[in-house]
């Protein structure tokens, strides 16, 4: 039980994403992780949601997905615009998996939560 365990977890793990933290110091790395370990949404509906789905990697430097609250690794990414992130969020995308790992969300609170993440900590 405890290999499949292990297994499953490095699946999650793989299949997040690029978060472009490589090409970053070990200083400005370890500040992102400690913020990203430690935001979460104030919403407590948004809040159930994150911390079940999207921390699983967004709150996980070694997940390689773009990290809660680093404005410069989501950056790119929100520069495609909320239509194109909506859906990569519930299609996939490289390593996201479809549907972020919460079948059950909706769009509204997917857009809430790329907000939430993308922002640093406001």
């Amino acid at each position: 039980m405890r290999f499949i365990f292990l297994i499953l977890s490095g699946l999650v793990l793989v299949a997040c994403g690029d978060s472009g933290v490589a090409e970053r110091s070990p200083a400005e790395i370890a500040e992102i992780a400690t913020t990203a370990a430690t935001l979460r949404p104030t919403d407590p509906r948004l809040l159930d949601v994150y911390e079940r789905s999207c921390a699983n990697c967004h709150a996980i430097v070694e997940s390689g997905a773009p990290l809660t609250g680093d404005v410069a690794g989501w950056g790119p990414r929100l520069r495609k615009g909320d239509d194109v992130l909506l859906e990569s969020t519930i299609n996939g995308f490289v390593g996201m998996p479809p549907m972020g790992l919460c079948p059950d969300c909706t769009a509204v609170e997917f857009r809430e939560l790329i907000r939430f993440m993308s922002a640093a900590g406001d």
